[in-house]
């Protein structure tokens, strides 16, 4: 009789646990996700922020949080991951009456990109592990990841030469009564722009900075059409970084700077036009829109896209060419377009151990080599 009993309570007890589960285990419970930052730079690490909170009198005994993201944000801790096209996580807290848990998941940008988290699906059992109950939680969580800017070391030699150049266009000599700033000073500047009181406070040479009264500007034109079949990630991704570094190197010289490609934007699939200015706004414009660029999209043809700029052009554009794209059209067009002594341009021309630089030789004076050393 007593085991007769005692069964029946058991039975009671499970059946009333199960009742209270179905009905209450998502009442009063909050999950919130989000990336302990914006934006990041390509190769730095960054967090992914749990904030589990049961504000009730029932426990949760096993809860999942399951989401999807990209491979390409590696988690340190891969224990409750599995990555085959996007990673799977699947972690497991607990969780006692009236308690908040806060985890941190630390992970690697392992590659530039606009990563979003739009779901978590959360799975909760009762105290006897017989009974799961799924809810799914809209998201609305998204990171940056910036393309990673390129040693100066190694770019300084081809910065420097487009500089030269830049600086060669300028037809108009500073306002000397324009005054816009102080920066470090560069060997191509003069000696009568040195501000002698703030060299001796910082302890380098500083340069009284003038407006002009008709500044050069720069359009960086980054070409993600390749000239073969073959989809070469390494040329697109490197393409992509010297176009952000030519483009923070000259705005921090204080040269309006635009970004105009072919490549299809992740979420409205239009071609990228950033047209120049300067600035740190603008220039975290210029990185929001390279990270957008998803190179798994066709991009436009090149050339059109190229002859529709220089139908605009002035006087006073400069243009930096970044592609490995070296097809005969492409050669033609830079030869009827840029054949006066006055116009400049420069074409930067990515390389790897199966592209190498094929263009007539009339384009020596005007072509930068780029060897992929990773």
């Amino acid at each position: 009789m007593e085991i007769a009993i005692a069964l029946l309570g058991a039975v009671l007890i499970y059946l009333l646990q199960r009742c209270l589960y179905k009905y209450y285990w998502d009442k009063n419970l909050s999950i919130e996700l989000n990336f302990s930052t914006s934006h990041c730079m390509e190769g730095e690490d960054a967090y992914l922020t749990q904030i589990i909170t049961n504000q009730k009198l029932l426990p949760i005994p096993i809860l999942k949080l399951k989401f999807q993201t990209s491979r390409h944000l590696i988690f340190y801790d891969n224990n409750n991951s599995q990555v085959s096209d996007n990673s799977y996580r699947n972690d497991l807290v607990s969780l006692v009456m009236y308690q908040k848990l806060t985890r941190n998941l630390k992970f690697l940008c392992s590659r530039r990109g606009f990563y979003t988290i739009n779901q978590c699906d959360i799975v909760c059992s009762d105290l006897f592990i017989t009974e799961s109950m799924v809810a799914n939680i809209p998201l609305n969580i998204s990171l940056y990841v910036y393309p990673r800017y390129i040693d100066q070391i190694y770019i300084n030699p081809a910065f420097h030469k487009i500089l030269g150049n830049i600086l060669t266009k300028r037809f108009i000599n500073e306002d000397p009564f324009e005054f816009a700033g102080i920066r470090q000073y560069q060997i191509y500047d003069s000696l009568k722009s040195i501000n002698w009181n703030a060299s001796a406070k910082t302890g380098e040479l500083k340069v009284n900075v003038h407006d002009t009264t008709s500044s050069q500007q720069v359009k960086i034109l980054l070409n993600l059409e390749s000239h073969t079949i073959w989809i070469y990630d390494d040329l697109l991704e490197e393409s992509i970084r010297l176009a952000a570094s030519m483009a923070n190197l000259l705005i921090q010289q204080g040269i309006p700077t635009g970004i105009y490609s072919n490549g299809r934007d992740l979420i409205t699939k239009e071609t990228l036009t950033i047209p120049p200015g300067s600035g740190n706004n603008h220039m975290t414009s210029i990185c929001e829109g390279l990270a957008r660029l998803d190179t798994h999209l066709p991009p436009e043809s090149f050339v059109p896209f190229f002859e529709q700029l220089v139908k605009a052009k002035n006087e006073n554009d400069y243009f930096i060419i970044i592609s490995f794209y070296q097809k005969e059209d492409l050669q033609n067009l830079l030869k009827t377009t840029f054949y006066r002594k006055e116009d400049y341009y420069h074409w930067i021309i990515p390389i790897n151990k199966e592209i190498t630089v094929s263009v007539d030789s009339c384009f020596n004076p005007y072509i930068t080599p780029w060897h992929i050393t990773e």
